[in-house]
């Protein structure tokens, strides 16, 4: 399994939506990506309703649910995995458990990886 940048940044986008409605440019200033490709991105996640956006003033993006609720399994399901499948059923074993690793379990260490 190839574990793309478009993991880390969607990693990042919802990680900087954990408390609040945020604009994607002001998440792009944070994170350092184009608001471009945050919208690709926000596109992918709000199908997979992981965030879910927010119309009128003060409107943005925000998460569907708490990150203890949304798993690293959810993100590569959502963004999407390219894979080199041999038969082995490691992809198989990581996918699942990727399902039981919340985004709050990853600690403070991730969110400080992520802003950088």
């Amino acid at each position: 399994m190839k574990i793309a940048s478009k993991h880390d940044a969607a990693l990042a986008l919802l990680l900087a939506l954990t408390d609040e409605v945020h604009t994607l440019a002001s998440i792009s200033v944070e994170i350092n990506l184009s608001v471009s490709y945050l919208e690709q991105l926000a596109t992918k996640l709000r199908g997979a309703k992981l965030i879910e956006s927010v119309r009128g003033p003060g409107g943005g993006y925000r998460l569907t649910r708490p990150l203890n609720q949304i798993t690293v399994g959810d993100i590569f399901t959502a963004i999407g995995t390219e894979t080199n499948r041999q038969g082995f059923g490691l992809f198989d074993e990581i996918q699942r458990r990727l399902k039981h690793v919340a985004l709050s379990d990853l600690g403070k260490g991730v969110q400080a990886s992520c802003a950088k």
